[in-house]
């Protein structure tokens, strides 16, 4: 057993990355045989055979659990799905992950049922985790996983599953895995330090299949609740351009209901992300489809500047005082880049 938490200062994409570890594979097939496009990319590319590699184990066994007719057919129709990408390593990528996506929730077998990777169900983008099983039922190893913002942590042991659930106890950690059908709810008690949680990381929760998480629309101001209606989304997909999923990204934890100290009759919400809130927070203000916003982002080289952003023309020239008073509890000092 073993467990850890720390503060990451990444991308949470490069967080998961750091979580996972590193193996060499070669391709479940005789490379010196390589005959078409596709089988030579496989063999020139290590993550693409170590891919070819992992799929034919996860074969092997369901189909050794429910070789059914239905089953082997759309293995034979994913075959020549994957061929069509030619030697595009990308697409290859692509095929291997979504079959493997597909074998883990096949309804067939009950082979994977357990022993695959969840990841915990977030609406949030800086929110989420990941829950892996391995082993042969009832013996399992857990590793779970789980970031908030720029806190991250995780934990590691040993179950024994009965029926559906499994309980884990030790060392003031308490967990319980309760599996149905395509998700694993996880229920903790004890210290949440004691299960190598740091600061707002929480590994309660439910648990999605890959699949499943592939399926989830992607976070957006509306559905974070930044913003009130469908039109305010539009207009501020116009103003802030590429910079409309920078301040998706900020927003992890809310300061709502700031005071509209201009009177503007404008809702006032701040953004941040917990652990990194000097250099990535955000301010949105609006009324009806008008907006104002402040975002923080970094410049050449490394310093922080707050964006301002409008589509109200008698507001081009003027930051808001709401803005102002949010810029300067942050730092005086930092510069104001005015954006188009």
């Amino acid at each position: 057993m073993k467990s850890y938490f720390c503060r990451w200062a990444f991308p949470m994409s490069v967080v998961v990355s750091l979580l996972a570890p590193l193996a060499s594979h070669a391709a479940s097939f005789d490379c010196t045989k390589a005959a078409s496009a596709t089988e030579k990319a496989i063999c020139a590319d290590a993550k693409l055979s170590k891919l070819d590699s992992d799929l034919a184990v996860v074969w092997k066994r369901v189909s050794r659990a429910s070789s059914t007719p239905s089953l082997v057919a759309s293995q034979l129709q994913w075959l020549k799905r994957r061929d069509t990408c030619g030697a595009d390593v990308a697409c290859l990528s692509t095929r291997y992950n979504e079959r493997l996506a597909a074998l883990a929730d096949n309804p067939d077998t009950s082979a994977n049922r357990w022993t695959q990777t969840w990841h915990l169900d977030s609406n949030y983008p800086g929110v989420g985790g990941t829950l892996t099983f391995t082993g042969q039922l009832p013996r399992l190893h857990f590793e779970i996983a789980g970031y908030n913002g720029g806190h991250a942590g995780g934990y590691d042991g040993d179950v024994v599953v009965q029926g559906e659930g499994a309980s884990y106890q030790a060392n003031g950690c308490g967990l319980n895995f309760k599996r149905s059908s395509d998700h694993v709810i996880v229920t903790q008690g004890g210290d949440p330090m004691a299960c190598g949680q740091a600061m707002g990381v929480d590994h309660s929760g439910t648990y999605i299949t890959t699949s499943r998480l592939a399926d989830k629309p992607e976070a957006d101001l509306l559905s974070l609740k930044a913003l009130d209606n469908s039109r305010q989304n539009v207009a501020a997909h116009d103003l802030l351009r590429n910079d409309y999923q920078a301040l998706v990204d900020t927003i992890n934890m809310s300061e709502g209901g700031s005071p509209d100290l201009d009177h503007l009759g404008a809702k006032v919400d701040s953004f941040f992300v917990r652990g990194l809130a000097p250099t990535n927070a955000s301010i949105v203000m609006r009324r009806d489809e008008e907006l104002w916003i402040g975002l923080l982002a970094f410049d050449a080289n490394g310093r922080t500047h707050m964006r301002y952003y409008t589509n109200v023309a008698a507001w081009k020239t003027m930051v808001p005082k709401t803005i102002q008073r949010w810029h300067d509890t942050i730092d005086t000092a930092m510069p104001i880049d005015w954006m188009p």
